[in-house]
């Protein structure tokens, strides 16, 4: 059975950070090491680390930082400096349920699988149940490109994210990649180890709440309560197209990414990078087309635009790295004939 490592990013996390140290000394598969990356905490958190180091049933590494790095890179540092075959992110507020580890590692054993995650409970600082992860939940395992994270990132939170230290060969070329939702930094350290591990190798989903996932108020992201079809009837009558230029701006540095990369792979994995390069970029196309069809101010250039999507296959399904069926109702009752009008 491989090694398992626990990267743990803190900043001024004191008042749960004890709960979640004592969750880790009581998995039944315990760690080899746990390294804490803390970004120059101004409370307590290093030193309620420090205790917990003295009596811990594995290894603690602890370092800080001077300055601040964010949590982005101060996620992939503590990744970085871990040492074992796999690697678990692991968030200073959470609380792990006994078997995360023994059931997060099992995957493993197939060579193939670059990365595990798991369903999770949602919980108030007090403990007490809001609701789960389960309306994120994706197939028990997914084989190398067939899922497209630009679209799905959030269905992988980092506390949930087990992976394979391999995924780290390319941290190097992490700042060349956008985050959709945030154009001006690169991807997170969740979104980034799933982006390789979607296309190089297989990903496999557990079934099973193994965390509790804390809300407070401090949270850097919070748990976005599941919306009913009153809820999210506004969003479906928006015009998408600043969505749309995030998503093509990702893909397109995907893209770029895995052309760039390519070069340095052999056999199966250049086939891969560059298969995934031809797709990102087809989806990159596709978005700008499909905002075309929501910018555009005549009707015969919008009805020029959505042909020329149809006639491509660009609404196949999006487990086929197409826009998919709502995107075909919805261009076609808004888009056509409204475009940017709305």
């Amino acid at each position: 059975m491989s090694s398992i490592s626990v990267s743990m990013a803190t900043y001024n996390g004191q008042r749960f950070i004890r709960e979640q140290l004592d969750s880790l000394a009581a998995q039944q598969h315990l760690p080899s090491e746990l390294v804490i990356a803390d970004d120059a905490s101004s409370d307590k958190t290093v030193a309620i680390a420090e205790q917990f180091a003295k009596t811990a049933p594995f290894t603690v590494h602890i370092h800080r930082h001077d300055k601040r790095l964010g949590y982005r890179a101060n996620f992939m540092r503590a990744a970085s400096l871990c040492t074992s075959d796999v690697i678990a992110f692991c968030d200073q507020d959470d609380i792990w349920s006994p078997q995360k580890l023994a059931l997060c590692i099992e995957p493993f054993r197939d060579p193939a699988v670059l990365l595990a995650h798991h369903n999770a409970e949602v919980v108030t600082e007090a403990g007490e149940r809001l609701g789960s992860l389960d309306y994120l939940a994706s197939a028990p395992m997914t084989p190398p490109l067939s899922v497209c994270p630009i679209r799905q990132m959030g269905t992988a939170l980092g506390f949930t994210v087990v992976f394979r230290r391999s995924i780290l060969e390319f941290s190097d070329l992490r700042e060349m990649s956008l985050d959709y939702n945030d154009l001006t930094a690169p991807m997170a350290h969740d979104q980034w180890v799933f982006f390789i591990a979607s296309v190089f190798g297989r990903i496999v989903y557990i079934d099973k709440a193994l965390a509790s996932y804390r809300q407070h108020g401090s949270n850097l992201f919070g748990w976005n309560r599941p919306l009913d079809f009153v809820s999210i009837f506004p969003h479906l009558l928006s015009n998408p197209s600043s969505s749309l230029d995030g998503w093509q701006q990702a893909a397109g540095r995907c893209a770029e990414i895995l052309q760039k990369t390519r070069w340095n792979l052999t056999d199966v994995w250049h086939q891969r990078a560059t298969m995934g390069a031809a797709r990102y970029r087809l989806l990159a196309e596709l978005y700008t087309a499909r905002k075309r069809l929501y910018t555009s101010a005549t009707l015969a250039e919008r009805v020029k635009t959505f042909y020329r999507i149809a006639s491509t296959s660009g609404y196949r399904p999006k487990r086929s790295w197409g826009l998919g069926r709502k995107a075909l109702v919805r261009d076609l009752c808004l888009g056509l004939p409204a475009g940017h009008l709305l």
